[in-house]
């Protein structure tokens, strides 16, 4: 199970970027390295199965949806979202 519960940083984004790949490949996350993990299961959820179940902000936080600047952030909240967007290619 992965709680993303940690500030936005650059390197926690880093970390972000791998883990949503893995699990968009079904391999194990970084924090558990090698093997197949749910690659070859059948049924296994898809993105577009997390898009119609999960909300905005499940999503940002598995790296599947850019991160916005709230109202009220400051530049450096917003530079902090705009570097990780950039690292998670959205």
């Amino acid at each position: 199970m992965y709680i993303p519960a940690c500030p936005l940083t650059e390197s926690n984004a880093r970390y972000l970027s791998h883990q949503r790949d893995t699990f968009l490949q079904g391999t194990p996350g970084p924090d558990f390295p090698g093997g197949k993990g749910e690659s070859e299961h059948v049924g296994r959820p898809t993105l577009e199965t997390l898009k119609s179940a999960a909300e905005p902000t499940g999503l940002k936080a598995m790296g599947l949806q850019k991160f916005n600047d709230a109202a009220g952030s400051s530049a450096g909240e917003k530079a902090v979202f705009a570097k990780a967007n950039e690292i998670l290619g959205l």
